[in-house]
């Protein structure tokens, strides 16, 4: 990819047209040639891993046996590590869970941990007898310490124990709290912190036991319990890679996965397995990592082993097979998250046994509840069935059965025709961005043809701008009242009458009029369109996959915009006109007939938030009274609006220094190439770390940048050959910036402005977009009469430092706000604590 990248960049170099030609040429096939090879080497991992994504794997409750064995909890010994939660425990632990417990009349005694290994001395020496249970506050190896010191106790004193999750894997509260069931996606502690720590004061609080079984690890002569999971390979020496990596929080380990997956390091076992009914099997496997586990979940979004439960006396032997693709590694490590990998043995082995053992050609690593420890080429591993007592929330013990009697399928998942609507919205949307920004790549021929004024043709643009405001709450309240479907069919049907109208009279001065008339009406439909995306992506797609659905839906308006800039000048005026209405009308009948107006089953457990007319008003108004989604909506605006008016004045704003129209066409297609790449490397990491905050930042600060490179360019090296590729280069990078802003700002305004609809919160943030883009180009316009050029790029991305200045005060933290009734206007909202904990 890079050679062909490079041969396009130099082509601009050679001295002779027909060598430059012939290089742009070499350059474009060898990179259509590269892109194709790159997709089939990765198509395991692009179909199965992100665009088809199987099933989720059959639920499966945690536990397998309700003992209704109950106590009346009055006293807890609670040890907290301070590094925990970022370093936030403590206040958590005063601000929250103290104040918690003493509500529900529960006295606390609180140790803090010193140092590794404090926890278990903790656990061994302390007198038990006057407390009903031992809780931890921190991550799962700080609870592991802590099981470890009481089972080592001398005087043999036990005491029921629970944690309340406050570290990076968290993966035995993610088995117990079971977010596939309730959600429909796993997700973070982190992401939902309230609720999670509410329901582990719950779990305190009710008294309810549950006999769990440990997994004993016998090592060079010694003995240790593990809580959770026991790995070796590539599992055991992930935590050791990462840790360099810390400050990245928990992507760092979905980095240091995908590189230790490239490395492929396999690793020869000799495995002895003993099975339920006594019976032995030894086998020689070759694999990149194995774990030996009680739980469901490596840690909170990755759900690894998801037939597992904590007291069927069983473990899972799992093991990655070193013989699999590197592609086919991928594609299993994105499927991770659901469960979905273990349909594929021949990446994923799992088998129930009750005890492991495992022979290494030479001394190395492994890893215990998340503390890496050394052997000496031998571990030996079995199940302590019931071995410990822990406090469960009601909802895993009426849950309770054996797992081939309480395994099912969810009754919500993926439509197959999900991708079908998304390509009818796309095909009416694209149709539509085409006809905004149609005549501003031919702006000279406009004004011949109809005999009109640049100020005119601008407005042919600009009408998209002015119309959307008034249009855009009644196409809000179509959508989240009526639906997708009316709401696209209302828009296509606009649009469709405004390209007639605008054919009725061949391009002339008298058709001036028809053709303002029809844009007006194709503008009126706009917001039907480009206030969809987050929409689609809640009603027809699985939570795991609505991030890339809004990115690919909001990518269709740059595609469009591109596609507009292009056919005038490969048609000419009148032909695009007719193009357009094809186009047009080709939607309107494809989403009349083949766009249905729901899916055979909900996406995901949580029902779409379903919206009466007569809740529309409150719900906005609970939206314009959330502070975060106003920081959210002026960077959007600001940032959306900056680049609308650089798409909208292109021609305009290159022209004065020698770029004609065909280089104009050339950077709206270098602006989409950009945008379409910088979307989906934003979404994938916005869809791996779930931090939208400092990808808009980045977006923003890379506006900026790429910015002034374009206003240094076109004023101080104009169209010469270098300049024109500087120039290149500065609009595939605004749009590789710009583009992503759109679905990210979509998702999080859906995150922060629950429970208003999703509708609703997209046209606001394109409402400020308008506002701005039309006073910004307006003022360039005039600029651009006053032959003041130089100072129009100088302001052209002056609202991108702005965007980024707001993006600094947006705070993302998840928040639900209660609708105001009637007798309140905009009520305070009472701060939560912060997921930044």
């Amino acid at each position: 990819v890079v050679l062909p990248v490079l041969l396009l960049s130099a082509s601009g170099d050679f001295g002779q047209l027909i060598w430059r030609e012939l290089a742009s040429i070499l350059g474009v096939a060898l990179l259509v040639v590269a892109l194709a090879f790159c997709c089939c080497s990765l198509r395991h991992t692009c179909c199965e891993g992100m665009f088809n994504l199987p099933e989720p794997a059959p639920l499966v409750p945690p536990l397998c046996k309700n003992s209704q064995k109950t106590i009346s909890v009055q006293r807890v010994l609670l040890i907290y590590n301070p590094n925990a939660g970022k370093r936030q425990a403590e206040l958590i632990l005063n601000g929250v869970v103290l104040p918690g417990l003493r509500k529900r009349g529960i006295d606390c005694d609180v140790v803090a941990t010193e140092r590794v290994g404090h926890a278990c001395e903790i656990g061994m020496t302390s007198d038990l007898r006057s407390y009903q249970a031992a809780v931890t506050l921190g991550g799962d190896g700080t609870f592991h310490e802590l099981v470890n010191g009481i089972l080592a106790r001398k005087d043999g004193q036990r005491v029921a124990v629970s944690l309340i999750p406050l570290g990076t894997g968290n993966g035995l509260s993610a088995t117990l709290r079971q977010n596939m069931q309730r959600r429909g996606e796993e997700v973070s502690v982190w992401s939902e912190l309230d609720s999670v720590l509410e329901w582990s004061l719950e779990r305190i609080a009710g008294g309810r036991l549950a006999s769990v079984d440990l997994l004993e690890v016998e090592v060079m002569n010694k003995r240790l319990v593990a809580v959770m999971q026991v790995y070796v390979g590539l599992l055991a020496e992930l935590d050791l890679v990462a840790e360099p990596l810390r400050w990245m929080g928990p992507a760092r380990f979905d980095l240091t996965s995908v590189w230790m997956i490239l490395r492929k390091q396999a690793h020869p076992l000799e495995c002895k397995l003993t099975f339920a009914d006594g019976t032995s099997h030894a086998c020689n496997l070759s694999c990149i990592g194995a774990s030996v586990g009680l739980c469901q979940h490596f840690d909170d979004k990755l759900r690894a082993v998801p037939q597992a439960q904590l007291d069927d006396g069983l473990v899972e032997f799992s093991s990655i097979s070193s013989d699999a693709s590197v592609d086919q590694l991928m594609a299993g490590f994105l499927k991770l998250a659901r469960g979905a990998h273990t349909e594929d043995q021949a990446i994923w082995e799992s088998k129930q046994v009750t005890a492991v053992e495992l022979r290494f050609e030479r001394p190395g690593l492994f890893n215990v509840d998340g503390e890496v420890l050394e052997h000496d080429g031998l571990l030996r591993l079995r199940v302590l069935p019931g071995m410990m007592e822990m406090l469960v929330g009601k909802e895993e013990a009426e849950s309770a059965a054996p797992a081939e009697d309480a395994r099912h399928t969810a009754p919500w998942g993926a439509d197959r025709k999900r991708w079908r609507m998304l390509a009818l919205y796309a095909l009416g949307c694209m149709a539509n961005q085409a006809m905004w920004i149609g005549f501003a790549p031919i702006e000279a021929e406009v004004m011949d043809t109809f005999g009109a004024s640049s100020t005119w043709v601008n407005l042919l643009s600009l009408v998209f701008m002015i119309v959307y405001l008034p249009a855009n709450f009644p196409a809000s309240y179509a959508m989240d009242v009526l639906g997708c479907r009316h709401a696209l069919i209302i828009g296509a049907t606009l649009q469709t009458v405004g390209a007639l109208i605008r054919c009725v009279k061949p391009a002339a001065p008298g058709s001036a009029y028809l053709v303002m008339a029809g844009q007006t009406l194709a503008a009126l439909g706009q917001p039907f369109f480009t206030d969809m995306p987050p929409k689609i992506a809640v009603d027809w797609f699985p939570p795991y996959q609505r991030v890339m659905a809004d990115t690919i839906a909001s990518l269709s308006m740059p595609i469009g915009a591109a596609l507009g800039f292009v056919l005038p000048s490969a048609f000419g005026l009148q032909n695009m006109l007719y193009v357009h209405l094809i186009w047009t009308s080709a939607a309107l009948l494809l989403i009349l007939f083949c766009f249905n107006s729901s899916p055979s089953r909900p996406p995901s457990p949580e029902s779409s938030h379903q919206h009466a007319g007569k809740s529309f008003g409150k719900e906005l108004q609970a939206a314009l009274c959330n502070g975060r989604l106003w920081c959210l909506i002026c960077s959007f605006a600001c940032g959306l609006g900056s680049f609308n008016t650089l798409s909208t004045l292109a021609a305009q704003l290159v022209g004065p220094f020698g770029f004609n129209s065909d280089a104009a066409s050339a950077f709206g297609v270098a602006c989409t190439v950009g945008g379409v790449v910088g979307a989906a490397v934003m979404s994938v990491i916005v869809g791996l770390t779930g931090k939208h905050k400092p990808v808009l930042a980045t977006c923003c600060v890379n506006c900026v940048i790429f910015s002034a490179l374009a206003t240094l360019t076109v004023v101080y090296l104009g169209n010469s050959s270098r300049g024109f590729t500087l120039l290149l280069v500065a609009f595939a990078g605004l749009g590789f910036s710009a583009t992503p802003l759109m679905p990210i700002s979509f998702e999080a305004a859906v995150v922060v402005g629950h429970p208003t609809g999703e509708g609703t919160l997209a046209g606001l943030c394109m409402s400020g977009g308008q506002v701005l883009g039309i006073t910004q180009t307006l003022l360039i316009g005039e600029l651009l009469q006053r032959n003041r050029a130089t100072t129009a790029w100088m302001l052209s991305g002056g609202l991108f430092v702005v965007a980024l200045l707001a993006v600094c005060l947006f705070n993302p933290k998840k928040e639900a706000f209660t609708l105001p009734d009637e007798r309140s206007e905009c009520d305070s909202h009472s701060e939560e604590p912060s997921s930044s904990a």
